[in-house]
């Protein structure tokens, strides 16, 4: 297979390189937690005048066209920066799934999401909750839904007469609340514990369809996550590298000792790898077919592998220093934690890997 992205698709990645570099530095992230806000309005709103949540929308929705590639570009671009944003939730998870979904709801939905007038929150995995089948009403509690409070829209499986189901719920609906968590591992993410008594639910996809959708939006998502995971990443790697030639220690650059040089050639092979991985899964994405759960579990597997290691090894290469608040590494290594833990931990995808091989 020789797979590489197109002229215009990395147009596309130069150009959101260019603009998150400018609009997203390490003081706007320390601003960002400082304000105490779930997410970075401004910022958003200009990925939304860019055109990035309507990107791979269809045009009769009132979006771009594009496709899942251009997703994987942006993916990754936004996770150099780690943009404090709904760009995951509301684009990678709740377009892709709407797409899906025959209903008159979706569309509208859909048409919401292009124009930035909707943020979509997305739970897969829930277990506990669960519809009404007389009123059409949803029961439960989620323990930590991302950008629950800011989201227009929960988008969640639930239990329909004990048959899997998703289901959309507005969240200014009466019942829909919402509770902080505990300092959570990454300050730049929001998350939220939800409750819901009652509230309306539409029905997107009942039974075997919704375990097929969720099924086909997981492994997506799996191969999204290993995108912004490979552009930390990258960050964090050339972030070691450009310390350890600037840092002196007896009067010799950190970087001429051969053990500096180990730790970094084995992160440019993890990275590297989990590249090959991640174009093989943004090929099966495109075309879909019986490869993707394949591509997906082994992308998501080597891309948590190289995360953890390049932000581990950052922070160890900066030394003590590293392990300060005034040093940009703890953005990389708490980002790393998060992603690893983020839709299915690596034993998940471990085992699933295993299971398509």
């Amino acid at each position: 297979m020789n797979f590489d992205f197109s002229e215009d698709q990395r147009m596309l990645a130069d150009h959101a390189r260019k603009f998150l570099s400018e609009s997203c530095d390490p003081e706007r992230l320390r601003s960002h937690i400082a304000s105490g806000a779930d997410y970075d309005e401004a910022l958003w709103q200009q990925m939304v005048e860019l055109g990035w949540p309507a990107i791979s929308i269809p045009e009769e929705q009132g979006g771009l066209g594009m496709g899942a590639l251009e997703l994987c570009v942006l993916a990754e671009e936004v996770g150099r920066v780690l943009a404090p944003t709904p760009f995951f939730s509301t684009v990678c998870l709740g377009a892709e799934l709407l797409k899906c979904c025959s209903n008159s709801e979706a569309a509208d939905l859909l048409g919401q999401i292009a124009s930035g007038e909707a943020i979509v929150a997305v739970e897969l995995a829930a277990k506990s909750l669960q519809v009404d089948a007389d009123l059409l009403t949803v029961s439960g509690s989620l323990p930590a839904v991302a950008y629950a409070r800011s989201a227009n829209y929960l988008i969640t499986s639930a239990l329909l007469d004990d048959k899997l189901s998703l289901v959309l719920i507005d969240t200014t609906a009466t019942g829909y609340q919402t509770l902080d968590l505990p300092e959570g591992v990454d300050e730049l993410a929001s998350y939220q514990q939800v409750t819901l008594e009652s509230v309306p639910a539409i029905v997107l996809q009942s039974e075997q369809g919704a375990e097929a959708l969720i099924d086909v939006i997981s492994n997506q998502a799996a191969i999204l996550t290993a995108f912004e995971q490979l552009g930390g990443a990258e960050v964090a790697c050339y972030m070691a590298r450009d310390y350890v030639l600037e840092r002196y220690a007896f009067g010799r650059q950190v970087g001429v000792y051969q053990a500096v040089k180990h730790r970094l050639a084995d992160m440019m092979i993890k990275i590297e790898l989990a590249r090959s991985n991640a174009y093989y899964g943004a090929w099966a994405m495109s075309v879909g077919g019986s490869e993707l759960p394949l591509a997906a579990a082994v992308a998501r597997v080597s891309a948590t592998d190289a995360y953890n290691f390049a932000a581990e090894e950052n922070l160890h290469l900066h030394g003590g220093i590293g392990y300060t608040w005034e040093a940009n590494c703890h953005f990389f290594y708490k980002r790393a934690r998060l992603l690893a833990m983020s839709i299915g931990n690596i034993a998940h995808w471990s085992k699933k890997l295993l299971a398509a091989a």
